[in-house]
């Protein structure tokens, strides 16, 4: 087909008389403004190359918030229940769980969230921990004070007291000006005068049933001494 005018040519596409590099639609009678729609299909999208293997995914669309670390979420819920439950054990998993997080955010090149948990996770972790290892060393300091004021005063109630008075065989008086009761259990202690009024020294001496029977209120304690141990005879 010529570039000019088909004349009695059926209709159909046909070079375009004015511009022959493309076609355009003849009715029959007269040439149409429309040009031919492009030919053949677009081009298909390339597929994407899949990402290696091992590589970290890919960073998140800016604005968009990245997921949080699952670790980072233990570790924070941990280390609030180390106040609570298994403190130390908990405080410590907290901390593992923290430092795992730190390296997973790490390695995904911000696509990954989490930052912020694991910095309060320690920071609630190590309080924990430093707060119940103080109250851990109160509570021994007061053990071991409990257990020498206990050897104490095991060693003050004790009937071998009666044969360490250093006093002669008599009867003597003392003005208790200091006692301890435990149990059936006793001492006094204070200067001691001889029935005469006369001041010796001060001593201790250890009671046992009724002889304990007036207690911390006592204020005179009568007792013997022969062949050189005390023996209480009356408290008042």
């Amino acid at each position: 087909m010529s570039d000019q005018t088909p004349g009695s040519a059926a209709p159909g596409w046909y070079p375009d008389p004015q511009n022959p590099g493309q076609q355009r639609y003849w009715d029959g009678t007269t040439w149409s403004a429309a040009t031919p729609p492009p030919q053949g299909p677009s081009p298909a999208a390339a597929p994407s190359a899949p990402s290696p293997v091992g590589s970290p995914p890919p960073a998140p669309m800016p604005g968009a918030q990245p997921p949080t670390s699952n670790n980072a979420i233990v570790g924070l819920v941990l280390a609030i229940g180390s106040w609570f439950i298994c403190p130390i054990i908990a405080a410590v998993a907290a901390l593992f769980f923290a430092r795992s997080s730190s390296k997973e955010i790490e390695a995904s090149g911000g696509a990954i969230g989490g930052a912020g948990m694991n910095t309060a996770t320690r920071i609630i972790a190590w309080i924990n921990i430093g707060v119940y290892i103080v109250v851990g060393v109160v509570f021994a300091i007061i053990a071991a004070l409990g257990i020498g004021i206990f050897a104490q005063v095991a060693s003050t109630v004790d009937p071998v007291t009666n044969t360490q008075t250093g006093l002669a065989d008599g009867e003597y008086v003392m003005e208790s000006n200091a006692s301890l009761v435990i149990n059936n259990e006793c001492t006094f202690s204070g200067p001691v005068y001889t029935m005469k009024e006369d001041l010796v020294k001060d001593t201790t001496v250890y009671g046992v049933g009724a002889e304990c029977s007036l207690g911390t209120n006592t204020s005179l304690v009568y007792f013997s001494v022969t062949g050189g141990t005390a023996r209480i005879l009356d408290v008042r």
